[in-house]
């Protein structure tokens, strides 16, 4: 099986006006296991994607992990922010990660 990603997303953490401040990346190894998520910048992030990495995300799905949408990025009015969609919102919208909102770090 190919390596899916370099990277997988499960949680976002995200500040009072629903922007993404930071996501739970987890480095994907070659045989598509992935190691415990570090928290990062989501400027981590869409500066990973700059270099051609992949990244996607994952959900919990019991018994095992889901794999999700490839996560993208867009620029707006010198903004940048991390998308799983391409469609017209131009805001962040990793919706379906995990709120780590109330998880400190």
């Amino acid at each position: 099986m190919a390596k899916l990603a370099n990277y997988f997303i499960s949680g976002v953490w995200k500040d009072n006006n629903d922007n993404i401040m930071y996501v739970l990346l987890h480095t994907v190894n070659d045989d598509n296991s992935f190691q415990d998520g570090v928290k990062t910048a989501e400027s981590t992030a869409i500066n990973l994607l700059k270099q051609r990495n992949t990244i996607k995300t994952i959900t919990w799905g019991y018994p095992e992990w889901q794999i999700g949408a490839t996560v993208t990025y867009v620029n707006n009015n010198n903004r940048e922010y991390l998308k799983t969609v391409a469609n017209t919102t131009q805001k962040d919208n990793l919706d379906n990660a995990i709120n780590m909102k109330s998880i400190r770090h």
